[in-house]
């Protein structure tokens, strides 16, 4: 009498002799070591590990020192790109320092503070606008503070900012290959 089987009974049989050739396992392979950065970096940013930890796990993992570089800094494109507070974003900066050596660590904290100084000027020539404008209006008093955040000319001068921090870090990164 013939033997009924299941609907898995079937696919195993049909996949026993599959098997993955060399490029896929080494794809495989990378991709879940960017799942394991990716999870070791979110720890990080989160304050879940601090900085030894960090760099132990890091060290843990299997994969050569460029490897490693690589997806970090494909990390810190992907989160930068979908960020908007650069202020925020020192978790970010001190991974990455993590993965190059002391002289690319400076010279991406010096393209940070940098940025931050150019941001602050900007902001403070736009608070004091907009507190003029405000006047202007009637509204006046130390009890202003314009949230210059929601301003629309924030919103666009820092957006210029982020685009030429961006293509600084580019040139940085383009620098370490």
């Amino acid at each position: 009498m013939a033997e009924i089987k299941s609907a898995i009974e079937l696919a195993m049989e049909k996949t026993k002799d599959l098997v993955m050739d060399d490029r896929e396992k080494r794809s495989l392979a990378l991709k879940e070591l960017a799942a394991g950065m990716l999870t070791i970096y979110r720890r990080y940013r989160e304050g879940l590990s601090g900085d030894e930890e960090t760099k132990a796990q890091l060290d843990a993992l299997e994969c050569d020192s460029a490897g490693k570089r690589k997806i970090a800094l494909d990390i810190f494109a992907d989160e930068f790109a979908a960020g908007d507070d650069i202020a925020g974003m020192a978790p970010l900066f001190s991974f990455i320092c993590f993965m190059v050596d002391e002289k690319a660590s400076r010279e991406l904290l010096a393209i940070r503070k940098e940025c931050l100084g150019e941001l602050e000027k900007i902001r403070s020539s736009i608070r004091s606008r907009i507190t003029e404008d405000l006047a202007a209006s009637g509204i006046r008093g130390d009890s202003v503070e314009p949230n210059i955040e929601a301003w629309p000319i924030w919103k666009e001068a820092s957006a210029d900012v982020r685009r030429t921090f961006g293509r600084q870090i580019e040139k940085w990164k383009e620098g370490l290959t």
